[in-house]
């Protein structure tokens, strides 16, 4: 997947320079652009492909969540357990892909994006730090996502598979809501609403910082609530 996700990036970055003169002319797409911040149509065009890319890794990290549902539901987590693994080794273990798998996936594309676009532009040492932080500022609210599935999973596991839905909520409420104009507190319910819009804008770290909290709380409630009830036979 990271060649993948590489090659993809080079391909946006490389296509980003030069596109305000294709989509320039297009006040729709124009508007739409520029939802998601940025002072040129470039940057704009960047930072929406970047807020795909949350929501791709995001789903990535479901993925990876749901795999201890899947596991407990085939009987797999009973027989682990019954070996003498702890309860959170088991849980720790397969959240590592959920939480630094996105991380991995969101540098590549940051740099792949940031250098090939740099480089077009001639100004890598400009260009290539903003881009690279619009990639890794999703990853506070790729993890709420994983943390409430850790929640699902720990207090309602027959419900985990619901992820999916809190996901395509919050991709309505933050990405299409804001295109097509959801009045802001709505927006607000999606955590893809708070992280920042690079390249182009101001980088504000509150909101970062509250998401973080958020996902370090939530998953913390879904770690205890997983230690205290049964398995699934």
């Amino acid at each position: 997947m990271d060649r993948r996700i590489a090659l993809f990036g080079i391909a946006i970055g490389s296509s980003a320079h030069g596109i305000g003169g294709q989509l320039g002319s297009s006040a729709v797409i124009s508007d739409a652009l520029e939802k998601f911040g940025g002072s040129t149509i470039e940057q704009s065009f960047i930072a929406a492909v970047l807020s795909i890319v949350g929501v791709v890794v995001a789903a990535y990290s479901v993925s990876a969540v749901l795999r201890l549902h899947s596991e407990e539901e085939a009987g797999l987590a009973e027989i682990v357990l019954s070996t003498g693994v702890s309860r959170l080794r088991w849980l720790a273990g397969h959240l590592l892909f959920a939480v630094l798998g996105p991380a991995r996936l969101l540098l590549v594309v940051g740099l792949t994006i940031g250098l090939t676009y740099g480089s077009a532009t001639g100004d890598i040492a400009g260009e290539l730090p903003s881009v690279l932080l619009g990639a890794l500022g999703q990853l506070p609210a790729v993890w709420v996502v994983t943390a409430i599935g850790v929640a699902l999973f720990g207090a309602v596991p027959r419900f985990a598979t619901v992820l999916w839905a809190v996901l395509g909520g919050f991709v309505a409420l933050g990405q299409v809501g804001s295109v097509v104009g959801l009045p802001q507190p709505w927006l607000d319910l999606s955590p893809f609403t708070h992280v920042p819009r690079l390249p182009g804008a101001e980088l504000a770290l509150a909101p970062i910082g509250w998401l973080v909290v958020v996902a370090v709380v939530v998953g913390i409630g879904g770690f205890t609530a997983f230690r205290r009830r049964g398995i699934r036979a």
